[in-house]
C-alpha cells in the first residue's frame, strides 16, 4: 500500500481479495492501537505511524535475512576467535546502517577512520587498522608489505557530475570524448593512481589538460559549487544539490571497491559476511536513490547481476578455490519463525506439533523442506530427542533483540498517537510484531 496506494491493485499484488485485505488493515489497526492508513473506497495511505511501522518491518525482516546468513550460513568455529571490535579504514563514506548491521547480525563493532585510498591502504600496511575499504582500478592486488585477503565487494560503475546549465546537461548519456577540454577535478587511487586520467587512458584518450587532483571532500566542494566536473559512482554518496546533474558515461568506465583483512585477526566467514553487507548496503542505497537509472536496460542489467552475486558467498580473490558456505535459495518466513521457537521452548518435534496444532510428521516434513530450501541444518536428532544446531539458537536470540526493536517502534508510534487524541489504554507486546511471536 506504501507503493501504490490502491486497494484493488494491493489486492492483486498480495493474491488477496478487495474485502480480504479491508479486513486484515481493520485487524492490524485494532491490534497495534490506532489507524496505521486513511481509506476511502478504492484508494488508501499511510499515516505517520503507518509509515514508520513500515520502516521498522522491513529493517526486522532485512535484519532477520542477515542473521540467517550470518548464524546458519558461515559463523562456523573458525570465527569465535573474531575480534570484539574491529578497526577498519576506509576510503568510501561508510553508511552507518552498516555499522549498526554489523553490531546487529555479526556480533562485531566497527571502529572506522575515513581517509583517502593512499592513506588507507599505508594505515593498514603500518598496522593501524585490521580491514581497509577502498577502490581501484585494476584487480586488487596485494601491494603492502602485510599478509592480507581480498574480499570483493562491488563492481562500481562510474558517472559523471556536471552542472545543471552545462550544455550537455540534457544528455540521458554522455561521452568523455565531449569532455576532453572540460575542467576536471579527479581523486587519487590506493596505488597513487590519479582517476580521471587512469579512465581516460583506458578509453583510449590522453589526459585533460585542465585536471585538479585532490582529495575527495575538496572535489565534492568543487562539483557542488561547478567549478569543476568529476567521476563519481551512484551505489556510494554522491553530490545530491540543485546545482548539479548526474549522466551515464558512453564509455561505461567502472572499478572495483574490495575488503582487505589480516586473515591471523579477521575470520574468513566474518570477512565474506562484512563484504555481502557492504554491498548489500551499496545496492540497496542505488535502488533507492537513483531508480531513474533502471529505466535504463545498461543499468537494470547491472544492478541485477551484482545483486545476484551478492546473494552468493562472497570467494577470496587470492584464493579461488576456498570452500564456499552454503547459499540460500529462500528465506525465513514468518511460520517458519513460529515452528523454530515452538521446537526450542518445548525440546521436541511431538510437544511443538501439538502447540502448533500440526500433526507430528506434518512438522517433521515442513522442517526436512527448510533445511533442504536453506542447505543448512536447522535441528540435531537423537534418541534422547530434538534439538536446535547452536547457530540456530543464536539466530533465535538475535531474533527476540530484532523483535524488540521492532516492538519499540511499534510502542513509539502508539504513544504518539494516543497523545494526539488524549487516549491511554494499553496493547500486549506479544501483538505488536506478530510477525515474530
Amino acid at each position: 500500500m506504501g507503493q501504490c496506494g490502491d486497494l484493488a491493485e494491493v489486492a492483486r499484488r498480495t493474491g488477496s481479495r478487495h474485502g480480504a485485505v479491508e479486513r486484515q488493515l481493520d485487524r492490524l489497526d485494532k491490534t497495534v492501537g490506532l489507524p496505521l492508513t486513511l481509506r476511502s473506497r478504492h484508494t488508501a495511505r499511510l499515516t505517520s505511524a503507518g509509515s514508520r511501522l513500515l520502516v521498522a518491518g522491513r529493517r526486522f525482516f532485512r535484519q532477520v535475512d542477515l542473521a540467517v546468513q550470518t548464524n546458519i550460513f558461515g559463523r562456523g568455529s573458525e570465527a569465535v576467535d573474531a575480534p570484539a571490535v574491529l578497526a577498519i579504514a576506509s576510503a568510501e563514506p561508510l553508511l552507518e546502517d552498516v555499522v549498526e548491521d554489523a553490531a546487529a547480525t555479526l556480533d562485531i563493532l566497527l571502529s572506522v577512520r575515513h581517509d583517502t585510498p593512499h592513506q588507507v591502504m599505508r594505515a593498514l600496511a603500518g598496522y593501524h587498522v585490521d580491514a581497509a575499504h577502498t577502490w581501484s582500478l585494476d584487480a586488487p592486488r596485494n601491494s603492502v608489505e602485510r599478509a592480507v585477503r581480498t574480499y570483493g565487494v562491488l563492481d562500481d560503475p562510474l558517472w559523471v557530475t556536471l552542472p545543471f546549465d552545462h550544455p550537455l546537461a540534457g544528455r540521458n548519456a554522455v561521452s568523455l570524448a565531449d569532455l576532453r577540454d572540460e575542467n576536471w577535478v579527479s581523486e587519487v587511487g590506493p596505488d597513487s593512481e590519479v582517476l580521471v586520467a587512469r579512465i581516460f587512458q583506458a578509453a583510449g584518450l590522453p589526459a585533460p589538460a585542465a585536471l585538479h587532483v585532490t582529495g575527495a571532500s575538496v572535489a565534492r566542494g568543487m562539483l557542488r559549487r561547478g567549478d569543476a566536473i568529476g567521476l563519481g559512482s551512484p551505489t556510494h554518496p554522491a553530490v545530491l544539490a540543485p546545482s548539479v546533474v548526474h549522466r551515464s558515461v558512453v564509455e561505461r568506465p567502472h572499478r572495483s571497491t574490495s575488503l582487505l583483512v589480516d586473515p591471523t585477526v579477521v575470520p574468513r566467514a566474518l570477512a565474506e559476511q562484512l563484504a555481502a553487507l557492504l554491498a548489500d548496503r551499496y545496492l540497496r542505497r542505488f535502488a533507492e536513490h537513483h531508480r531513474d537509472l533502471l529505466r535504463d536496460p545498461w543499468w537494470t542489467r547491472w544492478h541485477r547481476e551484482q545483486t545476484a552475486r551478492n546473494t552468493r558467498p562472497v570467494r577470496e580473490s587470492d584464493a579461488p578455490d576456498a570452500p564456499l558456505v552454503p547459499t540460500a535459495t529462500r528465506k525465513f518466513d514468518v511460520e517458519d519463525l513460529h515452528v523454530l521457537r515452538a521446537v526450542a521452548k518445548h525440546g521436541s518435534i511431538n510437544r511443538a506439533a501439538a502447540v502448533l496444532s500440526i500433526s507430528q510428521s506434518a512438522l517433521t516434513r515442513r522442517i526436512h523442506r527448510l533445511e533442504l530450501g536453506l542447505g543448512a541444518r536447522l535441528l540435531l536428532r537423537s534418541a534422547r530427542g530434538t534439538d536446535l544446531t547452536s547457530p540456530t539458537r543464536r539466530f533465535l536470540h538475535q531474533l527476540a533483540r530484532f523483535e524488540a526493536e521492532f516492538h519499540d517502534t511499534a510502542v513509539a508510534c502508539r504513544s504518539i498517537g494516543l497523545s494526539a487524541t488524549h487516549r491511554q489504554t494499553d496493547t500486549p507486546r506479544a501483538q505488536l510484531a506478530p510477525s515474530a511471536t
